[in-house]
């Protein structure tokens, strides 16, 4: 009986390790073909599994850092054997010096916040069509992430999905001092747009994801 008493349930063991994992910054110094790509391993299978099945026309991510998210999607897109016009756009309001070193022919750069009505516009001059995929990955503030899901949302083909990344900041489970963030965002937009549905199924069967509320399938 007393051994009972310290059984841990599979959510506490799971928010624990996700608690351990994040906070040992083991993700934040991975690489992509010898750029950093600051993301949960699981979460790159995942990416991998719907881009592969959903094959957008292209991918709108918003959030450089050093590059290495937008040459996994590249990479993606050549493996696919995608023809040239699918193209990644990857936007921030500040370019790094490694970001600029990024030759692919697929990924295209835009400089600018990506709340700005001018790098909107640019954005959709670079788009081959309204029919890609989208991942929102800049600054995590409630707030920006809200405009961010109402100006972007359009651009996610039915079928295709909208990932609000980083869902799991401000104690879902972890920095939660971090105050109201994406989480916050998409229990928002969720109640106002019915065009999209939480699809947990994408990434439950890892049990951890750093996005685990915010991979949006576009239903209608």
């Amino acid at each position: 009986m007393l051994a009972s008493s310290f059984e841990l349930s599979t959510t506490e063991v799971v928010d624990g390790f996700h608690n351990l994992y994040y906070n040992s910054k083991a993700w934040n110094k991975n690489q992509w073909l010898g750029y950093p790509i600051r993301q949960c391993p699981m979460d790159l299978q995942v990416y991998q599994e719907i881009i592969f099945r959903t094959r957008p026309k292209f991918i709108l991510q918003t959030g450089v850092l050093e590059g290495g998210s937008l040459l996994f999607f590249a990479s993606l897109f050549d493996l696919m054997g995608m023809d040239e016009n699918a193209i990644v756009v990857g936007v921030d309001i500040e370019l790094t010096a490694q970001a600029r070193t990024l030759k692919h022919p697929r990924i295209r750069l835009v400089k600018g916040s990506s709340t700005s009505p001018t790098t909107v516009k640019m954005v959709e001059s670079l788009l081959p069509g309204r029919e890609g995929f989208v991942s929102l990955d800049s600054d995590h503030s409630e707030a920006h992430v809200r405009e961010e899901l109402r100006l972007y949302a359009h651009f996610v083909a039915v079928g295709s999905y909208l990932v609000v990344e980083d869902t799991n900041i401000n104690g879902h489970p972890v920095r939660p001092d971090f105050g109201p963030g994406p989480t916050e965002a998409v229990e928002d937009f969720l109640q106002t747009d019915t065009r999209f549905t939480r699809a947990d199924e994408t990434w439950k069967r890892n049990l951890i994801s750093f996005h685990q509320s915010g991979w949006l399938k576009r239903t209608s």
